[in-house]
């Protein structure tokens, strides 16, 4: 009965019950943060904007990935890629200079084909320094979060219990789902977020780390939502967006209301990034970086030195 919940060989607990730990103190985590806000909401004007709600969702997330890191796993919270090793601030660059290059290339396309016209609302210089900020905010939350949420522990931890790929493609499924319920949602367009998902997971195989994939989730969406107006997976909002931007061109290669994210270029887009990525030494695993074959290597070690210890000795 024992080896159902310990993998004998490291003495440590089966991946599946340490998710299923972690889906239970997330979700008490969510409860005790995000209670207390709705209460606030109500009282606060200020606080009823999505990036308020966004990030106490987050801020829950990252506890719960502490507490089950430190109590559950007994590692500490970088091993989920979230070191500040030397070239954390580089895998960050580089991720938001190829998520706004991907948008930017999308937008020039649809321009030479003449299929987008952005119509940009009349603000004063302040609003658009709120706009601004707003997105900024909402898009770095939202790239964070749903990077340690889908790229964070439960990808990570089903890889060690499966492999990269079964939990890449597992992950990128539900990461699919979760955007199931947005506005003017198409079935190519969950096949994209899918292949999104698939895209952001090879980032963090690449680099052993999360910052790749949280600045090319963050630049994707921020000038996909702000600096060009698109819809972002679906959304809309006066509150991250200074203009309009009116697709004419076929939904099938534009995403039509869904925004790029749900035609063809985009996918053609993230096929190209995804190749980039794997393919191209500019993208690496930075000195330091925590990885799981190296534990994997240390805890096999330990276990030997412990059981040499435990041999008693012949008079």
């Amino acid at each position: 009965m024992k080896t159902i919940f310990i993998n004998p060989e490291l003495q440590y607990m089966r991946a599946g019950w340490r998710i299923g730990i972690f889906v239970l103190i997330f979700s008490a985590c969510s409860l005790v943060i995000g209670g207390p806000l709705v209460l606030l909401a109500k009282q606060f004007e200020v606080l009823k904007i999505a990036v308020v709600p966004t990030f106490a969702t987050y801020v829950a997330l990252t506890l719960a990935t502490w507490i089950t890191l430190r109590f559950v796993d007994k590692r500490p919270l970088y091993s989920v890629g979230l070191l500040f090793h030397g070239g954390w601030g580089k895998e960050l660059f580089q991720g938001i200079l190829l998520g706004a290059g991907m948008m930017t290339t999308i937008v020039i396309i649809f321009f030479a084909g003449g299929m987008i016209t952005i119509e940009f609302r009349e603000l004063e210089i302040g609003s658009i320094m709120l706009i601004f900020l707003n997105s900024a905010a909402l898009y770095t939350v939202v790239g964070y979060g749903e990077e340690l949420m889908f790229r964070g522990y439960i990808l990570q931890v089903f890889a060690e219990g499966t492999n990269r790929l079964i939990a890449a493609l597992t992950i990128s499924i539900l990461f699919a789902f979760a955007h199931a319920k947005n506005p003017n949602v198409s079935i190519f367009g969950l096949i994209n977020v899918g292949l999104a998902g698939l895209w952001l997971s090879v980032a963090y195989y690449k680099t052993n780390a999360l910052w790749l994939a949280i600045g090319l989730h963050i630049s994707w969406n921020f000038f996909q939502g702000f600096v060009y107006s698109l819809p972002v997976s679906g959304t809309t909002s006066d509150k991250e967006q200074i203009g309009k931007a009116i697709v004419t061109g076929p939904e099938w290669l534009t995403g039509g209301t869904f925004g790029p994210e749900g035609g063809a270029l985009a996918t053609l887009m993230l096929i190209i990034s995804i190749a980039l990525i794997y393919k191209l030494d500019w993208f690496k695993s930075a000195d330091g970086a925590w990885m799981y074959r190296n534990w994997v290597a240390d805890r096999k070690q330990q276990l030997a030195q412990q059981s040499q210890e435990q041999v008693p000795v012949q008079s």
